[in-house]
């Protein structure tokens, strides 16, 4: 297979065997007896492109749903948050294209609003609101005007009002006008979110919206499971960038609408999804109840570009599933979350990547040497890990070095520097070995640096010393920084020590290139892009999920479409 990156065979077969579990729990029944190699991999995944996806079990995934399949009517519900009734006005025409729904928050105005202007104006359906400050709003007037402001909204035939749980019983329903019955905690998501839905339910809505703070599988698991039983239209709403999950999941599971922002700056909370990523990002208008969920922990720059990559090449491949974002938390939680939606595979952002393994029964050779699994996949009710950085790290930075080398395998006797001894650290640690170079470990953490050494068998340094240690590549792989003096980069490493011949990879910043691999460029040094790793990676995994391949140029068209072209 022509467009495999990285040459070394063994790993190329673990890859491949793993790649035909993806969709067949018994990869040889796939053959005719001959072994398991890359192209025999690709051979088996056309012939799965044939057979019906219903009966695949890789991608099983679903809640407890009905075996509906039609696109789900969730309207996207974008915010108007202007100070102005004319600036209103003129966001509303921009946004109605794009929206299903167009939220009108009343507390943003200046002035009082004219609410039959704003309603004989509306290009879409109106959602009125005016949130106190304790919901995360700007009204500053009495409470007896705000509730007369939402019943005038009543009484002038506004589409929905947004009203909250504990005034409810002061504002009367009036149809048309429909009532959102709203509860927001700005700090946690509440033990007893369950009682407080139930309480919802009681005040006669037409719809219930909860928006909570839900950072780990733990605070947001109830809420989910309240959307999936739901008797009224519930939208949850999530604060912050974990909040993306419950977007992917209310579309699935039929909420009513999303809240999404017009573009970047004009968000209701920070983090909070733009009406553009819905579709790059998250592929929005491909889910529906059929579709099948593979887990993204994290919500890094990186991670975001690795849903919208992976998103882009199942849509490709035209497989009915789609990525799902999620905080990750406890092992404990994260592993009833993965039973709970099924997942058949989780692709485990960097922080976690150790962590994960206690959820992993059959770890690789170099999850397991590494104590670091960035994928991990399902097979016969058996957690498989794998680490796919060292193999896109180790690919590029060995196709970096040819270039100026020429030289076959250039890593062979060279003396390689890594500063980090976390999970990234210690998965490019062991690709050096492998391709013959000489480890040595930097860290500001003596300890930590001492243990991770011992465990390769290698050399470890004070990070200071890093500048009178010979070495011929650099990898950074953490962050470890004091506070940053003039002229150092971000890693904390001053770029005058930098010289022409040296090798940089700098991983502590996966979607663009540090400081520290800019300068490294202006003093001649050969200099690998972490975006291309990232590519790598992606790659990678795409093949370990699915076990069929992309074309890594669509791959690329998505990194850039979602994060704009490397600097």
């Amino acid at each position: 297979m022509a467009s495999i990156r990285f040459p070394f065979l063994r790993s190329a077969v673990i890859l491949a065997k793993v790649a035909l579990c993806s969709f067949n729990r018994k990869p040889q029944a796939c053959a005719t007896g001959a072994h398991t190699t890359v192209n025999h991999a690709h051979a088996c995944g056309s012939r799965l492109n044939e057979q019906s996806l219903e009966q695949n079990p890789r991608l099983s995934g679903e809640l407890q749903l009905d075996s509906m399949s039609e696109k789900l009517s969730v309207m996207i519900c974008i915010s108007i948050l202007q100070e102005s009734r004319r600036l209103a006005l003129a966001d509303m025409l921009n946004a109605g294209p794009q929206a299903d729904l167009l939220e009108i928050r009343l507390d943003h105005f200046l002035k009082a609003p004219e609410i039959g202007e704003i309603i004989a104006n509306q290009p879409k359906p109106l959602l009125m609101s005016c949130r106190r400050p304790q919901d995360g709003g700007y009204w500053k007037g009495s409470e007896e005007d705000r509730q007369s402001l939402l019943r005038q909204c009543i009484i002038s035939k506004a589409d929905y009002v947004e009203i909250e749980l504990d005034v409810a019983d002061q504002i009367r329903k009036f149809p048309p006008s429909r009532r959102v019955i709203s509860y927001t905690n700005l700090t946690e998501t509440p033990r007893d979110i369950a009682q407080i839905y139930e309480e919802a339910q009681k005040k006669s809505p037409d719809v219930i919206k909860l928006t909570t703070m839900a950072r780990t599988p733990e605070e947001a698991w109830p809420l989910v499971s309240l959307v999936a039983k739901q008797t009224v239209p519930t939208v949850v709403a999530g604060l912050g960038k974990p909040g993306v999950m419950f977007i992917v999941l209310g579309k699935k599971l039929g909420a009513p609408w999303t809240h999404v922002a017009l573009e970047k700056g004009m968000e209701n909370f920070p983090g909070q999804a733009t009406v553009r990523e819905l579709e790059t990002v998250y592929h929005y208008g491909a889910i529906d109840r059929s579709t099948r969920f593979i887990g993204v922990t994290g919500f890094s720059e990186a991670d975001t570009l690795t849903v919208a990559m992976l998103n882009a090449a199942l849509a490709q491949l035209e497989l009915p599933a789609r990525c799902l974002p999620l905080p990750m938390g406890g092992v404990g939680a994260f592993r009833k979350v993965m039973d709970a939606v099924r997942l058949a595979s989780v692709v485990v952002d960097a922080p976690h990547r150790g962590q994960i393994l206690e959820a992993v029964t059959h770890p690789e050779e170099a999850a397991k040497e590494a104590e670091s699994a960035d994928v991990i996949v399902k097979q016969d009710e058996q957690w498989h890990g794998y680490n796919t950085l060292w193999r896109a790290a180790i690919s590029e930075l060995e196709s970096v070095m040819k270039s100026k080398s020429q030289t076959e395998k250039p890593l062979q006797g060279r003396v390689v520097m890594i500063v980090g001894t976390n999970a990234v650290g210690r998965s490019v640690a062991y690709g050096v070995k492998r391709r013959g170079g000489t480890p040595i470990f930097a860290s500001r953490d003596p300890q930590a640096a001492q243990r991770t050494a011992q465990s390769f068998q290698c050399r470890y340094v004070q990070f200071e010393a890093l500048y009178t240690t010979m070495h011929d590549v650099l990898i950074v792989c953490s962050d470890e920084k004091e506070k940053l003096k003039p002229g150092t980069s971000e890693s904390g490493i001053h770029p005058g020590y930098l010289r022409p011949g040296m090798a940089v990879m700098d991983l502590s910043v996966m979607h663009q290139k540090s400081k520290l691999s800019r300068d490294a460029e202006l003093r001649g040094c050969a200099v690998v892009s972490p975006r291309q790793v990232l590519l790598g990676q992606v790659d990678l995994e795409v093949r370990l999920i699915t076990g069929k391949e992309v074309r890594r140029e669509l791959l690329q068209e998505s990194l850039v479409n979602t994060a704009g072209p490397e600097e």
